[in-house]
């Protein structure tokens, strides 16, 4: 007769399997199979897959096991697609310079089957997500609520215009910066600019880092971020890599900025205008028609060689690596699981975007999520192309 173990020891030692093994352990027998159902067991899976992500939302009908196991055959769909695996639909007219995903580039809850887009077009018409932090050419940062657009606050962050600003995936950090060779970048606490008090300025930290050109949050690593810049008169590339805190002192709470690494780029080689990362420890740039994976200490891991012409713009979230070339055609990457080799694995390529084989005169720029792949295509300074391709489902 079998020993067996009562649901608790059992738990324990399954919260330290993989989805894999715990899929293999439900067909033990009976027992094992009822206690690898356990909701926690695949609420915890998720979490540690896709940290990144707001799981605040309802899942709807679905079980945790059954959200996991969706999303998983969603992200190997993605990874393995072919061009002709996708329904392609594409609009013309002033349709966007910029796009986001309204349903979010994440794992999709609550049964959501949809990739909702939003477009904006030259006319300079407002986008926003939950929270949205607003930079102008004054050098102020509006936080506004939607869909209100109501004003939270208005901070008066530089003595130039605004370029940069993101914020971190948790919504925790608002960093901001502009391309000026003498302004300082900063990061505020989100909390005081959602929450402002009369008469006191919103906790900041200048980070000692001046003439950044780029930047971005890992992430996976939420409080962690990457500068590019370039500095001296040949303008060398650079990337600088803070982790951010608060500290209680002296009874007042203030930001502190550790540079974990930096490191310069080869004066060979082409200098960067896009970037992107992921795990915290790992940079992705183009350099020319070529895609670089470094790590945050400047250790080159991978290139990658699937354009012909220059890459004219690269987008990257936690799970995907997308660029665009002046020939029109598009890559798509996915990021390793869990930072494993090769780290960033090569995917689809979709050769000429849209039905017009006439080059474009301006950057396409892409976003995807895990059903599709968005594009806006501008032949013209007056005219842009919206290209959709969805997967096969």
């Amino acid at each position: 007769m079998a020993l067996q173990l009562p649901d608790l020891p059992t738990l324990k030692i399954f919260s330290f399997l993989d989805a894999f093994s715990l899929l293999q352990a439900s067909q033990v027998n009976r027992e094992w199979n009822r206690v690898a159902e356990n909701d926690h067991l695949w609420r915890n899976l998720c979490l540690k897959k896709w940290s990144f992500c707001n799981f605040s939302k309802c899942l709807g009908s679905q079980t945790w096991k059954q959200f996991f196991l969706k999303q998983t055959k969603q992200e190997y769909q993605m990874a393995l697609a072919q061009p002709e695996d996708f329904i392609f639909k594409e609009a013309t007219g002033n349709l966007g310079i910029r796009t986001a995903y309204l349903s979010g580039n994440g794992p999709t809850m609550g049964g959501q089957e949809k990739s909702i887009i939003c477009t904006v077009s030259s006319k300079h018409v407002l986008y926003a997500w939950d929270v949205q932090e607003v930079g102008n050419s004054e050098g102020d940062i509006y936080t506004l609520t939607v869909p209100e657009l109501r004003g939270v606050s208005k901070v008066h962050a530089f003595k130039y215009t605004v370029d940069l600003l993101h914020c971190s995936p948790d919504k925790k950090w608002v960093f901001a910066s502009g391309t000026h060779q003498n302004i300082l970048p900063r990061v505020f606490f989100t909390e005081c600019l959602l929450k402002p008090s009369e008469g006191k300025s919103p906790l900041s930290l200048s980070i000692p880092f001046s003439s950044c050109c780029r930047a971005c949050w890992a992430p996976r690593r939420t409080s962690r971020i990457t500068l590019m810049y370039r500095r001296g008169s040949s303008k060398k590339t650079g990337f600088t890599t803070f982790d951010l805190m608060t500290e209680r002192t002296g009874g007042r709470t203030v930001i502190q900025a550790h540079q974990v690494a930096t490191f310069l780029l080869p004066v060979h080689m082409e200098s960067p205008i896009w970037m992107g990362a992921s795990d915290g420890n790992m940079i992705v740039f183009e350099s020319g028609p070529y895609l670089f994976l470094f790590t945050i200490s400047g250790h080159q891991l991978q290139r990658f060689e699937d354009h012909q012409r220059t890459i004219g713009n690269l987008w990257a979230d936690s799970l995907h690596v997308l660029t665009t070339s002046m020939d029109d055609s598009l890559h798509v990457y996915m990021w390793e699981e869990e930072g494993r080799y090769p780290y960033l694995k090569s995917c689809c390529h979709l050769e000429h975007i849209g039905s017009d084989l006439t080059p474009s005169c301006y950057v396409s720029k892409a976003i995807c999520d895990n059903m599709s792949i968005v594009c806006v295509v501008s032949k013209n300074r007056e005219s842009s192309i919206l290209v959709m391709y969805s997967l096969h489902t």
